[in-house]
């Protein structure tokens, strides 16, 4: 299964980028909350690295222990860049190489099917 990144506009405000993964092949991440049908969402603590020219080139977090079910994990275990070892998932974005590695703040969010 395919992973969908997206990055956002840069905030000068913030000196931010938002980066949006989707594991859902029919979601697309940079649409509205209610859009993407988010019915939970989970503030998370995200370890990434990004490329030269700022694209996202992985990722690694670890799941809130609610949310550590089969059901939860479906589509992040069928992604073929994305894995899951204890409560921590990793994902690669292929072709891509990380130049800078970045901790920041994220946020989970679950549709109706978790």
């Amino acid at each position: 299964m395919a992973l969908r990144v997206a990055r956002g506009v840069y905030n000068p405000e913030k000196d931010r980028f938002h980066y949006y993964v989707a594991f859902k092949p029919s979601l697309d991440p940079t649409d509205e909350e209610e859009d993407r049908g988010v019915e939970r969402s989970y503030p998370i603590d995200v370890a990434l690295s990004v490329t030269e020219t700022g694209e996202l080139a992985d990722l690694a977090f670890s799941l809130p222990e609610k949310v550590r079910t089969v059901r939860s994990l479906e589509y992040v275990t069928r992604t073929q860049s994305a894995s899951v070892v204890e409560e921590r998932v990793f994902v690669t974005v292929p072709g891509r190489n990380g130049d800078s590695v970045l901790a920041g703040k994220g946020s989970l969010e679950l549709d109706a099917t978790g």
